[in-house]
């Protein structure tokens, strides 16, 4: 008797805890104990080695008004990783506008494109980066050429190189310079065959973007690209596959169609004419950024190559990994109030 007296007590605390459990939509605990926000609950959505946050949209808490407001939200707000990239800096008023239009993107990292100050000191750039100096990464320029000059950057920033690479998200990063040796016998381009050659087959990895200071491709006066670097550097892009490559050096910006490097003509190879929506292109994008802060300069007629071209204008290029992870979106934007968008394109895995 005892035995069965159990049996049934035991049957109706599960009855009863199965219909608690129904009653919050499966949900024990109910929404108010969600440690991650008291109102709403989350979904978290593995994606390789990296994860995004989504609030449930089964919210049925709220007002209609208050998800109309969030829909409004600009994109940086639907994507789950932000860079900003930019080069040609000094220590100017332009320079502050530089870093004022960073902090308000409020990005996760700073690619910072050489020529970072051009007095000679490291220190008024330094002090003018100090609320994003720990999200900064460099490319070592031409006005950082000078001995001590490099070291105290580079010391700034933990470099035993100039060269050196790193992950974030789904994204491989991958700096080079243009100030030391990179001829196919330097120790730089075995590390980056060596570095291109495992990333670009790290099945957590998606998408890989080189930088380094002096344009390899553009259509400036007065400035000539960097030939040897080109060729030396553009055949790894293709065979590795890298996705973006960010340059400085010309104070302008400047966008490429997706390019591949060709050996015969000089000029490269356009893959793909689209304006600014690129899915799975078979080239590089290659995007200028020496917008910084220093003084401006002027672009000639632009290449056929050239999707996009603004000279007399200072910004940054925002780069968006959006929440799906085979989209980056580029923005470039200008400095001031308004945070004008001169140029935007997409790149779709």
């Amino acid at each position: 008797m005892t035995s069965f007296y159990y049996y049934v007590c035991s049957l109706l605390v599960i009855i009863l805890f199965s219909s608690i459990i129904l009653s919050n939509n499966g949900n024990y605990f109910g929404k108010n104990v969600n440690i991650y926000n008291e109102n709403a609950f989350f979904n978290i959505k593995f994606l390789q080695n990296s994860y995004s946050i989504e609030e449930d949209d089964d919210d049925d808490g709220g007002d209609d008004s208050e998800k109309g407001d969030n829909d409004s939200t600009n994109k940086k707000d639907k994507s789950i990783f932000n860079i900003v990239a930019v080069g040609d800096w000094d220590c100017t008023g332009e320079t502050e506008d530089t870093v004022d239009n960073i902090i308000d993107q409020d990005p996760e990292l700073v690619l910072a494109l050489g020529d970072l100050s051009y007095n000679g000191n490291a220190g008024c750039w330094l002090d003018l980066i100090e609320p994003i100096a720990d999200k900064t990464k460099i490319a070592i320029g031409n006005h950082e050429d000078e001995s001590k000059l490099r070291k105290d950057y580079m010391n700034y920033f933990g470099l035993k190189e100039q060269y050196y690479s790193f992950n974030n998200k789904n994204m491989h990063f991958l700096a080079l310079s243009t100030e030391t040796d990179y001829d196919d016998d330097s120790e730089q381009y075995q590390f980056a065959i060596r570095d291109l050659e495992k990333y670009s087959k790290d099945p957590f990895i998606d998408w890989i973007i080189v930088y380094y200071h002096r344009f390899i491709y553009g259509s400036g006066s007065g400035l000539e690209a960097e030939k040897d670097f080109r060729e030396t550097y553009h055949p790894l892009f293709d065979k590795y596959k890298v996705d973006l490559a960010l340059q400085g050096h010309l104070h302008v910006y400047e966008r490429t169609y997706p390019i591949t490097f060709n050996i015969d003509e000089g000029e490269p190879i356009v893959q793909d004419y689209s304006q600014n929506i690129y899915k799975s292109p078979k080239g590089t994008v290659f995007v200028t950024a020496g917008t910084g802060g220093a003084h401006d300069m002027i672009l000639s007629s632009l290449e056929d190559y050239a999707a996009e071209g603004i000279d007399g204008k200072f910004g940054i290029l925002d780069i968006a990994l959006e929440g799906d992870q085979k989209t980056l979106t580029g923005t470039f934007i200008e400095n001031g109030k308004k945070k004008e968008v001169l140029d935007e394109f997409k790149i779709i895995k």
